[in-house]
């Protein structure tokens, strides 16, 4: 995911701090969620279940406009 459509989704679900700071650095950056989670302080499970909501809309809004390639 790139850093603009990532910040278009961040923007749509409204994300807060840490855990968007935390999803930008594995769904953008490649880090693990563990790092990314340690970095910002955050449990694991509540990372997950963030990066998880930025794949579901990732490939929502590619399959409304028939893209390939969601993560």
């Amino acid at each position: 995911m790139t850093g603009e459509q990532f910040d278009t989704i961040a923007r749509m679900i409204r994300a807060r701090e840490p855990a968007r700071s935390a999803a930008r650095l594995v769904l953008v950056d490649g880090l693990t969620q563990a790092e990314a989670a340690r970095r910002h302080k955050m449990e694991p499970n509540a990372l997950n279940n963030a990066v998880r909501r930025y794949r579901e809309f990732d490939r929502a809004i590619r399959e409304a406009y028939g893209l390939n390639g969601g993560l």
